[in-house]
């Protein structure tokens, strides 16, 4: 059933392949093949899903903060990392790869005598280090770009909007239709997934059309 703002979750996904004749596919199949039509349309739209946030509460003496936060294995994909806990409040800046490995990592960061403030940030291996090992109780708040979850259960939702259900659909009758052997109604199904695509790219472009420009001070007049 539909969310309260109309939004399509997996079992009504499914649905919509049953009523279209794919009820000799396994439960397993149909969800497999919408989570990859979810992919691909996914991927022409980042801005609607990849940006996230967490909060991590941290104990005295515990530098890694988080493990395998679903990011790629580098430094861009966390925007920001800020202290939330009072009178410690503030921005960390990240830390070089060069002076980790140098200062940081040779350290046992559980000794108290290696404990302050974090000040710095480093994703490394997998996990993500404050540094240094806080000497109290913080809350960290991480702005970083995830990777697209899967929908896995039939009361999941895609993490677009509900203006995209209609394309997540025919994506996935796209697989569904190559899976079958039915190439024909696979290239129909793509030909009107690439043109809702382009629709909505078009329609981004006319709205930053729309927008006024930016005015900047005349500096040429006295």
């Amino acid at each position: 059933m539909p969310t309260a703002s109309g939004k399509l979750n997996l079992g009504d996904y499914d649905q919509a392949l049953l009523v279209r004749g794919f009820d000799q596919f396994t439960p397993q199949e149909r969800w497999q093949m919408i989570n990859l039509g979810y992919r691909w349309v996914a991927r022409a739209f980042p801005y609607h899903w990849e940006n996230t946030d967490a909060v991590y509460m941290v104990a005295a003496g515990q530098a890694v903060i988080a493990q395998s936060l679903g990011l790629p294995n580098d430094m861009s994909s966390i925007q920001r990392v800020y202290c939330q806990t009072d009178p410690y409040r503030r921005k960390l800046e990240p830390e070089t790869e060069e002076r980790f490995a140098r200062r940081w990592l040779p350290l046992d960061m559980s000794i108290r005598q290696n404990w302050g403030i974090p000040y710095k940030y480093y994703y490394w291996n997998d996990d993500l280090y404050v540094l240094p090992s806080p000497q109290y109780p913080l809350n960290f708040r991480v702005y970083y770009n995830q990777y697209l979850p899967d929908m896995l259960t039939a009361a999941d939702v895609s993490a677009m909007p509900q203006i995209m259900d209609e394309i997540v659909i025919d994506a996935a009758l796209v697989r569904c239709h190559r899976r079958a052997h039915e190439l024909q109604l696979a290239a129909d199904a793509q030909a009107r997934v690439d043109d809702a695509i382009a629709a909505m790219l078009q329609s981004d472009v006319w709205e930053m059309e729309e927008l006024q420009e930016r005015t900047l001070p005349d500096d040429q007049w006295w």
